[in-house]
């Protein structure tokens, strides 16, 4: 008994000495500071930050079974101390989410950005990740991050019965499977289920008497603000329901339709909704009306250095995939290809995929080269560029730049800064337009009115969990918009201005719709009465 009872006792003591071990183990705290300190210069901006503290909180073991390679997650807390004024909110410079991927963290992680800048002094507290493999008996810092570090929890399990559970049932379902693989039976299986889910809860939140905000596919910047906008807006008050979509287009039209009194769309779209377009037998739809211009965007051609395509012309006679039917990517696509005398037939193939699914088959080498309208940086060509070191944003010739912004108010040519994404050393030359909240003209001015006052107001609460809501403000409200505003949207902007808030940037064209332009180059369709199929969801507009 004696014995047996020694032996218990050495076992615990290994025991603890291992988890003792576990729990020190990888580089020390100083090392960890240093390559800290590394990545915000060389991944950042250099010398913009200074580490004030830094305390390391744990670590974990991971295997990556696809490359064969093992090393260890360390996971910080540090405090970040700013050199110099600088806005992590910036429509044409490096922002927080390029800030947040260098550092391990999501945006959430990081806290202490001021929606419209932070001056030199100011503190940035982070919760961040590092990743480090042993190699001949020393830790080795990767540049590897896979996903970021996160404190949240996945939700519990489900128990009951009727149609509440059953459509519990179903949402589960649907999360488990986010990603089936395209073509099969699975795949049209989730893809009918979720959309039959969203159009269950829209209905519920109709009955309910909540106003709804056509948002886009889930990942994506749109859905992700219109699912804490709407939370933030009901916890003030208002009901409001977000609802997924394939992206711009499907929005325009269901805003049109009056399927959701609001909706997020690309300001070209916008633009040639509100327009029509002769050319393309495209009606018009003029009862659409703008309320605000919320972040920038752009359009990335993306493409791997394999392929031998450096510039946009090299595109003809390739492989591409444009968004799908439903997205303002497909749209913005299209306008830049025709613009540079490109049409469907010059291309060896069209896939109409989502980004997710055009990312797959441009590592499989299906297609050649990829186009997404995202704001920047996209968190899944972040992902990317971050798991390959042969990823190339291709530039768009100034010529078509100029073309395009002189002709129509909704775009910029826009040059994307250096480290932006992983291992981008050089900047590109794209097109920019704006991310726009719209209305319909008959939606009541009173509902208008609060939920501007919502976006307007609600900035520094929103930027806490949506960190582009930071982008929004008066200043920059009507940027890039191409079509009237609402009259109730009219009146804010006055009565703000009366009240010595900054008054916005740009004109908005008057209340009367232009003929609908007809010199547009052909292409293909470009939206119908009624919606396209969802296909699957992307991380796209």
């Amino acid at each position: 008994m004696g014995d047996r009872t020694a032996s218990v006792g050495w076992r615990l003591l290994l025991a603890l000495a291992l988890v003792a071990g576990a729990c020190t183990r990888g580089p020390e705290p100083s090392e960890l500071e240093i390559e800290l300190q590394r990545r915000l210069d060389a991944g950042f901006e250099e010398g913009l930050f200074a580490i004030r503290s830094f305390e390391r909180t744990g670590s974990a073991p991971f295997r990556d079974a696809e490359r064969g390679g093992s090393g260890l997650y360390v996971y910080y807390d540090a405090e970040l101390d700013f050199q110099r004024d600088y806005a992590l909110t910036s429509w044409r410079g490096l922002n927080l989410g390029s800030l947040a991927f260098a550092l391990g963290a999501t945006e959430q992680g990081i806290s202490g950005f001021a929606p419209q800048g932070n001056r030199q002094g100011d503190v940035l507290q982070v919760y961040g990740r590092l990743v480090y493999e042993r190699v001949d008996g020393a830790w080795r810092a990767l540049d590897d991050l896979a996903p970021p570090a996160t404190r949240e929890m996945p939700a519990g399990g489900l128990v009951g019965s009727g149609p509440d559970s059953v459509l519990e049932a179903v949402r589960s379902l649907v999360a488990r499977h986010e990603r089936p693989s395209r073509g099969t039976r699975d795949a049209v299986i989730v893809e009918e289920l979720r959309r039959a889910s969203q159009r269950i809860d829209l209905g519920l939140a109709k009955q309910a008497g909540a106003l709804s905000l056509g948002t886009g596919p889930s990942p994506g910047t749109y859905q992700e603000f219109g699912a804490a906008f709407a939370r933030y807006a009901t916890e003030q008050g208002l009901l409001l329901h977000d609802h997924p979509s394939q992206g711009s287009v499907e929005n325009g039209l269901e805003v049109h339709g009056l399927l959701h009194e609001f909706g997020l769309i690309q300001s070209d779209v916008a633009e040639i909704m509100f327009t029509g377009w002769n050319a393309q037998d495209q009606i018009a739809r003029p009862n659409l009306r703008s309320m605000a211009s919320l972040w920038p965007e752009v359009l990335h051609v993306i493409t791997l250095e394999g392929t031998g395509i450096q510039g946009f012309d090299d595109l003809r006679g390739r492989r591409i995939a444009v968004g799908t039917p439903g997205s303002g990517s497909r749209f913005s696509a299209i306008r830049v290809a025709a613009a540079a005398g490109l049409d469907r037939s010059d291309f060896a193939d069209v896939q109409e995929v989502a980004l997710v699914d055009a990312i797959a088959l441009l590592e499989a080498g299906e297609i050649d080269a990829l186009f997404a309208t995202e704001a920047v940086p996209s968190l899944a060509l972040q992902e990317l560029a971050q798991r390959r070191r042969d990823v190339h944003a291709v530039s768009i010739r100034d010529e078509i730049l100029s073309d395009l912004s002189e002709r129509h108010f909704a775009y910029y040519a826009l040059t994307v800064p250096a480290k932006s994404y992983p291992g981008q050393s050089e900047p590109f030359r794209t097109l920019g337009m704006a991310a726009v909240l719209v209305t319909n003209r008959v939606v009541p001015d009173a509902s208008v009115e609060r939920v501007l006052e919502l976006v307007l107001d609600g900035v520094e609460a929103l930027s806490e969990e949506f960190y582009r809501a930071g982008f929004i403000s008066s200043e920059t409200a009507r940027l890039g918009i191409a079509l009237p505003l609402h009259p109730a949207a009219e009146r804010f902007y006055a009565r703000r201005e009366r009240e010595g808030r900054p008054a916005p940037d740009a004109e908005a064209p008057e209340e009367e719709a232009e003929a609908p332009p007809d010199e547009e180059p052909a292409g293909a369709d470009l939206y119908s009465a009624e919606p396209a199929p969802r296909r699957s969801e992307e991380v796209s507009r």
